[in-house]
C-alpha cells in the first residue's frame, strides 16, 4: 500500500488506463487516424506506469506488462506515421520492459513463498514458545501453590487442634487469593477483557498500567483528546486484537531488551488510519530494521521471532509497520492501520 494517496486514486488510474488502451486498440482495428492511436496508447502506458508505482509487487508486475503492450502499440503507430523502418528498433524497449516485469514477477513469487515459509516457521515457533511458557507458569506457580495448600490443610488435619486448623485455613486462603490474581493475569494475557468490553484505547491503557506494575517501569499512555472510541467503530474486533498484540509485543521487547526508564504508547486517528506508536528511551537496537529508511514489516523476519510475529499481524491488517532506532537513544515502533472499507 502507498501512503499519502487513497486507494481510490489507484483504481481510477487503472480504469482510465484500461479505457485508453481499449480505445487505442479500437482505432487500430478500425484503421482510424494514427495520431489519435499514438496519443491514446502513450497516455495508457503512462497511466499504467503510474498505477504500477501505487500497487503491490504482485499487481505491479501485470501492470508493467500491460504498459509494455501499450508502448509497443505506440511504437507501431509512430513507425507508420514517420514511415521510417529504422524506428522499429524502438520495439526493443517495451519488449525489455515486458521481460523485466516477467522476471520481477517470478522473483516476487519466489520471495513471497520464502516469506510464507518464514511466517509459518515463526508461527510454529511462537506457538511452541507460548506452550512452554504457559506450562512453566502453571507448573512453577499455580501447581506448586496448590500443592502447598494441600500440604498445609493435610498437616492441620493430622494435628487436630482448632488453632492449627484456623491458621491453616488462613494460610490456604492467602495462597488461593494469590493464585486467583495470578490466573487473572494469565487470562488477561490470553485475551484482555477490556478489549472486548470497552475497546482498543481502554485495553491499551490497561496494558500500560499492568506493565508499569509488573516491571516497575514508567509506561505512559497518550491518546487523542476525547478519543475514547479511537478505532473502535471503524476497526473490526480482529483488527483491534492485532493492533493490541503488536503494541504488547513492542512493549515487551522494550522491557526485555532495551533497559528503558520510560515507555510511551500513543494511539491517534489520522484521516482514514489509526496510528499506534511505542517509544522507549532505552539502549536502542544494534541493527534496527530499516535504520536509514522507514521499514515495511516484510523485512522484519530476520530480526527475530517477536518482530516476525509483528510482521505477520501487520500484513494481515495491510498495515504499515516502521522501526526507527538510534543506539543509546531508544527505539520507536510505529503502526499505521487503514480503516476497514
Amino acid at each position: 500500500m502507498t501512503w499519502g494517496l487513497p486507494p481510490r486514486f489507484r483504481l481510477v488510474t487503472e480504469a482510465a488506463a484500461t479505457a485508453l488502451l481499449v480505445a487505442a486498440l479500437a482505432l487500430e482495428v478500425t484503421d482510424q487516424p494514427l495520431q489519435s492511436e499514438l496519443i491514446l496508447s502513450l497516455a495508457a502506458a503512462i497511466l499504467f506506469f503510474t498505477a504500477a508505482s501505487l500497487s503491490t509487487l504482485a499487481r505491479r508486475t501485470w501492470l508493467m506488462v500491460v504498459a509494455g503492450i501499450s508502448m509497443m502499440l505506440a511504437v507501431a503507430g509512430l513507425v507508420r506515421i514517420a514511415q521510417e523502418p529504422l524506428l522499429n528498433a524502438l520495439h526493443v524497449l517495451p519488449l525489455l520492459l515486458i521481460a523485466y516485469a516477467a522476471s520481477t514477477g517470478r522473483a516476487t513469487a519466489l520471495r513471497q513463498r520464502r516469506l510464507e515459509r518464514i511466517r509459518a516457521s515463526a508461527r510454529r515457533d511462537g506457538e511452541e514458545r507460548e506452550r512452554h511458557r504457559w506450562a512453566r507458569e502453571l507448573h512453577d506457580d499455580t501447581l506448586q501453590e496448590l500443592g502447598a495448600v494441600q500440604i498445609v490443610l493435610a498437616s492441620a488435619a493430622v494435628g487436630g487442634r482448632p488453632e492449627a486448623m484456623q491458621g491453616a485455613i488462613d494460610q490456604a486462603r492467602s495462597l488461593i487469593s494469590n493464585q486467583i490474581a495470578s490466573l487473572r493475569h494469565l487470562i488477561a494475557e490470553l485475551r484482555p477483557a477490556a478489549l472486548d468490553q470497552l475497546g482498543l484505547r481502554p485495553a491499551l491503557q490497561t496494558l500500560c498500567e499492568r506493565a508499569s506494575e509488573t516491571f516497575g517501569i514508567a509506561v505512559e499512555f497518550r491518546g487523542d483528546p476525547d478519543g475514547d472510541g479511537v478505532g473502535d467503530s471503524r476497526l473490526s474486533p480482529e483488527a483491534q486484537a492485532h493492533v493490541y498484540r503488536i503494541v504488547q509485543e513492542a512493549v515487551t521487547n522494550a522491557v526485555k531488551h532495551a533497559q528503558p526508564r520510560t515507555i510511551r504508547v500513543e494511539l491517534h486517528e489520522h484521516g482514514r488510519t489509526v496510528t499506534a506508536t511505542v517509544t522507549d528511551d532505552g539502549c536502542g537496537m544494534p541493527n534496527p530494521p530499516g535504520a536509514r529508511t522507514p521499514h515495511r514489516a516484510r523485512g522484519a523476519a530476520s530480526q527475530g521471532m517477536g518482530l516476525a510475529a509483528m510482521q505477520e499481524r501487520a500484513d494481515l491488517l495491510d498495515a504499515y509497520l516502521a522501526f526507527s532506532s538510534v543506539p543509546g537513544a531508544g527505539t520507536r515502533v510505529r503502526l499505521r492501520v487503514p480503516y476497514d472499507r
